[in-house]
C-alpha cells in the first residue's frame, strides 16, 4: 500500500510508535472487511441474462438482483428483457451469457443443432386460462371462431394446441384481472389438465457452463434465494413486479402474485417428463425429435451439487 510516496506495510500505525498487540489485534478485522470488501468489488463476474417474456413467472432473476443476492454471490448482472426466441438466438451468438426462456423454444434450438442446455427451472406445468367473450360458455362453442395467441411456435401456441385436442377441435390470453374487467369470462383453467410442461427455464450453452461452472453455480445460488424470496416475500415481491413489468394496478399485481406464487418451482429442477411432452409434440412436425431423449436437452449437475451440498434444504429450513 502507498501511502504519501511511501511503502507503507498493511496494519500501519500513523502514531510513530510501533504498535502493540492489543491495537495490531483491533485493526486486523476492520482492514480484513476492507479487503475482502475491495477484492468482491474487483473480481465480480459480469454476465448478462436475458428473459423472455414479460409476467410475473420471470420474477426469480429479477429479485435475486433487487434483493442483493446476485451481489452476494459476486455475480454483476445485467438483465436484459429480450423477446421470444430472440433470447435463445442471443444465447447462442454469446451476446448474453444465460437465459430465461421456454422449454418450447429451447427444445426447438437443440433440435436444430444448438449447443444449449437447461439447468434449471421454475415452472413444470401447462399454467394459464382461456377467456372469452360473455355470449361463449363452453370450448364446444369455439368452433368456426378465432382464438388468439402470442405467435406460433410460443408456449401459447402449445397450450392451445393441447386445450383443442382435448376437446376434439381443431385449427383452421391477457392477463385475467385484465380479462375480466374488459367483460370476458374465464371459459377454461388450463392448470386443471394437470400436464408436465417445461415452461419457464434457465439454459445456457455447454460451451459456457464448461468454462465458468463456479459462475453459473454461482448464478443458480442467487436465483434460488431469489426464488425463495417471492414465494415468502408478498409484498416486496409485488413492489419488485411493478418496476420490471411497469405496471401500477393493484389488481394486476395481486392477481399476478397469487397465480405464480402457487405454481413455481421451490427447488429449480427441471421435468424430465414435461420436456419428453414437448419432444413428443414436435415430432409431428419434426423427424429429428423422434430420436431425441428429455435427458440430453438438460444438464443438472450444478444443480444436484448445490443440493448435496445442503443448500437447498437450508434455504427451506424456515
Amino acid at each position: 500500500m502507498k501511502f504519501f510516496g511511501r511503502a507503507m506495510p498493511l496494519g500501519f500505525h500513523i502514531s510513530g510508535r510501533r504498535p502493540g498487540r492489543l491495537t495490531s489485534w483491533l485493526l486486523a478485522p476492520s482492514l480484513t472487511l476492507v479487503l475482502l470488501n475491495f477484492a468482491a468489488g474487483v473480481f465480480a463476474q459480469p454476465i448478462k441474462f436475458g428473459y423472455a417474456a414479460l409476467n410475473a413467472g420471470q420474477i426469480a432473476p429479477w429479485i435475486a438482483k433487487e434483493a442483493g443476492y446476485l451481489s452476494k454471490y459476486g455475480i454483476e448482472a445485467d438483465l436484459i428483457y429480450i423477446p421470444a426466441v430472440a433470447a435463445t438466438q442471443a444465447l447462442i451468438a454469446g451476446e448474453i451469457q444465460l437465459a430465461q426462456v421456454t422449454g418450447v423454444s429451447t427444445a426447438g434450438a437443440i433440435l436444430a443443432g444448438a449447443d444449449v442446455r437447461i439447468i434449471a427451472s421454475v415452472q413444470n406445468k401447462l399454467a394459464g386460462t382461456i377467456y372469452s367473450r360473455p355470449e361463449i360458455t363452453t370450448p364446444e362453442q369455439l368452433k368456426g371462431k378465432k382464438l388468439g395467441i402470442s405467435r406460433f411456435g410460443a408456449l401459447s401456441d402449445t397450450a392451445v394446441s393441447i386445450f383443442l385436442q382435448r376437446y376434439g377441435l381443431k385449427r383452421n390470453t391477457p392477463q385475467t384481472s385484465r380479462a375480466q374487467k374488459l367483460g370476458m369470462r374465464q371459459l377454461f383453467d388450463l392448470n386443471t389438465l394437470g400436464v408436465d410442461l417445461q415452461q419457464t427455464c434457465v439454459t445456457v450453452t455447454t460451451k459456457y457452463m464448461r468454462e465458468r461452472r463456479p459462475v453459473v453455480k454461482s448464478f443458480l445460488q442467487a436465483y434460488a434465494e431469489g426464488l425463495h424470496r417471492f414465494i415468502t416475500d408478498r409484498d416486496f415481491s409485488i413492489r419488485v413486479m411493478k418496476k420490471y413489468l411497469r405496471i401500477d394496478d393493484k389488481d394486476v399485481m395481486d392477481d399476478a402474485y397469487a397465480f405464480y406464487s402457487e405454481k413455481l418451482e421451490k427447488i429449480p429442477y427441471p421435468t424430465l417428463k414435461g420436456i419428453k411432452f414437448i419432444i413428443d409434440e414436435m415430432a409431428e412436425r419434426n423427424p429429428q425429435a423422434r430420436k431425441a431423449t428429455p435427458e440430453s436437452f438438460v444438464d443438472l449437475s450444478v444443480l444436484q451439487e448445490i443440493e448435496q451440498s445442503g443448500f437447498f434444504a437450508q434455504l427451506w429450513k424456515n
